[in-house]
């Protein structure tokens, strides 16, 4: 099962943190996207992905972050994730998308390095 969240953060609410859970896969990574792109529109350039809950990317969801990141960068903006533990953490090393990201220990710290 996969769920999220997001909210506005930082000190100007203009960072948006997604909370994401469960197990991010081809059957969900698609719904993330179109919300994500929802928000990058409406001009929020500053994504953080609070992995701390997520159990398991198949590589339709390493996809999914990748797409995100090009279409954030394209825009200036940034995509930081935070909080990547065990499987998730070895995964992205393992495909080399640790070399990509920033990757923050918490989202406290995600959202400072956005500039707070």
């Amino acid at each position: 099962m996969f769920d999220f969240k997001y909210e506005k953060v930082g000190q100007n609410r203009n960072i948006v943190a997604v909370v994401l859970s469960g197990t991010l896969d081809a059957s969900n990574c698609d719904y993330l996207l179109d919300c994500i792109k929802d928000e990058i529109l409406e001009g929020h350039n500053k994504l953080i992905l609070d992995c701390g809950r997520l159990e398991f990317i198949s590589s339709m969801g390493l996809g999914m972050l990748v797409r995100v990141n090009s279409r954030m960068k394209k825009l200036g903006g940034d995509v930081k994730l935070a909080d990547v533990r065990s499987a998730v953490s070895h995964l992205l090393g393992v495909v080399g998308l640790n070399r990509i990201f920033q990757i923050y220990p918490t989202v406290g710290d995600a959202i400072e390095a956005h500039g707070g």
